[in-house]
């Protein structure tokens, strides 16, 4: 039986941060594909950017939601633990490309509580994508 090499199985990550790098991608991902959907349906009826915020909201949960789901189908463990994990690091991911991307954005307390739904969101998903 041959040998495993232990510096190749050290420099591999763990196939749990692969599969929630997956899923994030996944999230983000399907956020884009609801993003693009609104604003052909903004663009060609009647409703105006005022529903934008909701829309971005409900957006995130559902995306968050569906990728922590998958996440913890793949993986068969601790359902809420790594789809909470799931919904943070969606979360941290857009924090990041938004301190990169718009000048203009600064984190404020409020996203303290957007964290706790990303978490919340997230490990109902896990339970969700762990009973499936």
């Amino acid at each position: 039986m041959p040998r495993k090499n232990t510096a190749a199985a050290q420099t591999r990550p763990p196939v749990t941060i692969i599969i929630m790098a997956k899923g994030v991608l996944y999230a983000y991902f399907l956020s884009l594909a609801i993003f693009l959907f609104f604003s052909l349906i903004i663009q060609y009826t009647s409703l105006t950017e005022a529903i934008l915020p909701y829309t971005a909201y409900a957006t995130s949960l559902i995306a968050i939601f569906v990728g922590a789901a998958y996440v913890t189908k793949k993986l068969q463990v601790k359902g809420w633990l790594n789809g909470g994990l799931t919904g943070l690091i969606y979360l941290a991911g857009l924090l990041l490309m938004g301190l990169i991307l718009l000048p203009d954005f600064h984190v404020d307390a409020g996203y303290i509580t957007k964290a706790l739904l990303a978490f919340i969101t997230g490990a109902a998903g896990g339970i969700f994508g762990i009973n499936m």
